[in-house]
């Protein structure tokens, strides 16, 4: 169940990273802003659904692995104050894959997308690229929180 666990968030981070670090920056710098919208909404439409699949599988065998531990009465502790945080950061996630972003964003892109509409596409991405970066963030904060947990270095 951890290893699990673990591939998948290394999987799913490393996707997130991929986004954040490397495709919206090169993005950003293209002249076409239909064409930004066009390929970032491929790659997003293609990772998304992975992406959700990865948070069921974390969020079920993190959950699992809780239960079957005990680790459930650590949750109002000191010594659970990291599982706290990932399994707050994991329903951050939850929320942002299954209603935010299939409700607010890809309506947005694919109204710009059938517009053809600039709609400010230069603050859209700037936008973007910071919440992308905020969420790379949590999730890193997660993962160190994963590692300060499962070491006991609380």
């Amino acid at each position: 169940m951890h290893i699990i666990h673990l591939l998948t968030v290394i999987i799913w981070i490393g996707g997130l990273s991929f986004i954040t670090i490397i495709v919206i920056p090169m993005l950003i710098r293209w002249d076409d802003p239909l064409q930004k919208a066009i390929t970032f909404q491929s790659i997003e439409h293609r990772f998304a659904p992975i992406a959700r699949i990865y948070n069921i599988i974390t969020g079920v065998t993190g959950f699992v692995m809780v239960y079957l531990t005990g680790w459930y009465k650590l949750y109002h502790t000191a010594k659970g104050l990291p599982l706290l945080i990932m399994t707050l950061i994991w329903l951050v996630w939850f929320v942002m894959l299954f209603g935010l972003e299939p409700l607010i964003v890809k309506k947005m892109l694919d109204r710009m997308i059938k517009s053809g509409v600039k709609m400010e596409i230069e603050a859209v991405f700037a936008r973007m690229n910071r919440m992308h970066w905020v969420l790379l963030t949590i999730s890193l904060v997660a993962s160190v929180a994963g590692i300060v947990f499962a070491h006991g270095y609380l």
